[in-house]
Formats: structure tokens, sequence, C-alpha cells
């Protein structure tokens, strides 16, 4: 993985703040010590994980994942980067109630296995999608079948989620109380969906840890520096473009990460995400022509010469000559490589990421990197990287108007 900045100059655009080696040190401290990252070097933890999913899918045609937010959006994620992207997991991660009606009526509950997640064990959410599937296995009288069929992942303490997987006789597999839902991807959480899907985890966590190992955080640091100490511009915004439909994922977990971490106190950046090649056709107008508020961060790859073959004489017959002797690969690209340098040449402040090919050690050194770039851009906005303490009040109303 290559990272680049265009048209920064750190040593004119960026003005640091005098305590900064003892903030560059706080940070450090922490990603080294963070256990989202270093659950990543325990193997016996990932082997175990590895045992009890590979026994969990004997005997299941499908496999169903209820949780919200970080219980859903790692795993997604990572399986995500498969090109050949399985079908038969299914994640619900909102409660429409009609979609889920639609799509759970049409399972056959005995050979499909279910993923019930949530860290605190009381998410409302994740305990209706629970309570609607066990109404229709009791009027189906079989029961026993489901919670045979279920592993649930939360923390080992007094919830309902924990409650009635120890009543049931579910599968439990602990979520670590010291892992945080937003970071919690190279845990259980992001893994047993991971290793259904046919993904090698321990490249995913081999991933994470050369990130660790380096003990380099350098780029993660200049980069979070931009949002706060940019003297020759207020960024409001931190634009992620993905040039790869297997980071359409990617790239939600991260406005989760960045945005649940940074947004307090009246601090933060918005992050926003767009979609290479097709957001050029709707966002790219206002990027380029419209307030120059926002910091963009390229994620391209090596499309050369790959994809499926353009038919020459359609192109020629219609003089579309560009096109002729040419890949969809080809077009993807020259697309990526001429919006990056429209960027370049209207004096944008950008950084690119080259990843020659996504795969599962690319993707964790991605995630990991994402991560110590948010908690270092926290410390700096003087804010708790790990609380979200203003969505509390709507969960509380929640719970009062359906008593």
């Amino acid at each position: 993985m290559k990272i680049n900045f265009t048209n920064i100059n750190f040593e004119n655009d960026i003005k640091l703040d005098q305590d900064i080696i003892d903030l560059n040190i706080k940070i450090k401290d922490i990603c080294n010590n963070l256990p989202s990252l270093n659950i990543a070097k325990n193997t016996n933890l990932l082997n175990l994980t590895i045992e009890n999913t590979e026994l969990f899918k004997k005997n299941k045609k499908k496999f169903v994942v209820f949780g919200t937010g970080g219980s859903n959006l790692g795993a997604r994620a990572l399986i995500n980067i498969l090109a050949d992207q399985p079908d038969n997991i299914l994640f619900f991660d909102n409660i429409d109630p009609l979609f889920f009606q639609s799509q759970i009526l049409k399972l056959d509950f005995q050979t499909t296995g279910f993923i019930v997640i949530s860290k605190s064990g009381t998410t409302p959410e994740t305990l209706s999608q629970l309570g609607s599937i066990v109404n229709i296995a009791n009027e189906k009288n079989i029961l026993n079948y489901l919670y045979k069929n279920m592993i649930v992942i939360t923390e080992f303490k007094d919830s309902p989620l924990f409650n009635i997987a120890k009543k049931n006789d579910c599968l439990l597999l602990q979520h670590q109380n010291d892992i945080g839902g937003r970071y919690s991807v190279f845990s259980n959480v992001g893994m047993v969906p991971a290793i259904i899907a046919g993904l090698n985890v321990r490249k995913i966590h081999e991933g994470v840890v050369k990130v660790l190992s380096k003990n380099n955080y350098n780029n993660s640091l200049n980069f979070a520096q931009i949002f706060r100490y940019c003297v020759s511009n207020n960024y409001s915004s931190n634009v992620l473009m993905t040039y790869s439909d297997g980071l359409n994922y990617f790239g939600k977990w991260y406005l989760q990460l960045w945005a649940e971490s940074i947004g307090k106190q009246d601090r933060g950046v918005t992050a926003l995400h767009a979609i290479g090649t097709t957001d050029q056709h709707s966002q790219l107008q206002l990027y380029l022509d419209g307030p120059k508020d926002k910091f963009f961060t390229f994620i391209k790859s090596n499309y050369k010469n790959k994809g499926l073959t353009i038919d020459s004489q359609l192109m020629e017959a219609e003089s579309v000559n560009y096109l002729v002797n040419k890949k969809m690969g080809d077009l993807m690209h020259a697309e990526q490589d001429a919006t990056i340098d429209t960027f370049k040449l209207n004096n944008f402040k950008f950084r690119e990421i080259l990843i020659e090919t996504i795969d599962e050690e690319n993707i964790g050194m991605l995630m990991a990197n994402s991560i110590i770039e948010t908690i270092a851009a926290c410390i700096y906005f003087d804010v708790d990287p790990f609380d979200q303490p203003a969505v509390e009040q709507g969960k509380i109303l929640t719970k009062k108007y359906l008593s």
C-alpha cells in the first residue's frame, strides 16, 4: 500500500501546536496498546474462532447476520472485497419492517445459521430482529432448531441477549468489553462472517500486524494534522473516493468510524464517501467547482488490461476509437488517473492511496491505518475517540415512545 500527499507542503501549510510532540506520543501510546488492533496478534483466539465457526458452518445452506453499526459494517467491508460475492450470507442492519419480513419469511430456519451480534446485549434493533424470528419459529414449532443454529456474540454480562443465549444453549462467543463496536472489525464480530464467506482471516490479521510492527504512523499523523492545523484551508469535509466496488462497504465502515469518533463538543469534520467512477457523474461538479472546504483521499488500484474485452468492431463502427483494443479495466484505470490528475492540475490538496491488489492483507492494513488516523484526529481536536454520548438521548426517547 503506497500513500502520497499532493500539493501539501507540511512545512508551510501546516502550523503545529507547541505540544504536538506530546500529543503524538499520546497517539502512538494509545494505538500501540489498543485492544481492537492488538487482537490481531492473538493467534490462539483466532484459531479458536476459526474452529468454532467451521463447526457452526456444517449442514447449513444460508447465514443471516443480525447487528447494526459496528456489529455489521466491518464484516460487510471485509466480505465486500471478494469479486465473487457469496450469495449465502444476508446482513440485516436496519429494521425496515416490510423488507425484513419479506426476506426472513423466505428462509428455511432448519438450514439457516443465525449470527446475532450486540456488544451491550441491549441493542433494540437487534433484539427486535431476534424476537421476530423466535416468534416465527414458535409458530412453526421449530424453536429448538433455531437456537441450535445460532451464534450469539455479546459481552459476558447480565443483559437480555446474553441471558437469552444462556437459557437456550446457543453458541456464545465473547465480545471483548475493551473493544468498542465501531472498532471491532478484527475481533470475532468481523472474523466470524468473514470465515463463513471463505476469506483468509489470518491474512487480514497479518495486515494489521504489519502496520503495528512498523510502528511508523507518520502518514496517519500527517493526514489527521491537515484537518486540525492546516492554515491555508479550513477543511470541513473529509471526502473519501474509492475506485473499486470491492471498497463500497469499506467506505460505509469508514464513515461510521470517523463520524462517531470525531463529532463531539461542536468540533469535528464531516466524512463523505464517493464511488469512482459512478460519482464522477453526480458529485464531481461540486467538488471541483464548489467551495474549497474539502480534503480528498483517492483510493485506487491497478486495473490495466483487466476485465472483459470491449468489442473493437462495434467501437470502430461508431468512431469510439479510444475504446478499440481495450478492456473495461483500461477505461477504469484511465478514469481514475484522469480524475486525480484533474485535481492535481487545479491545485487541489489531496491524498492518494494505491492498493495494487485489494485482498485480505491489504484490507487489514487499510482498516488498521484508518483506525489510527481517526484516533489521531480526535486527539488533535481534544475529543474522546471512543465514546458517543450524543446518541444516548435518542435511545432513551425510543424506549419511552414504545412504552
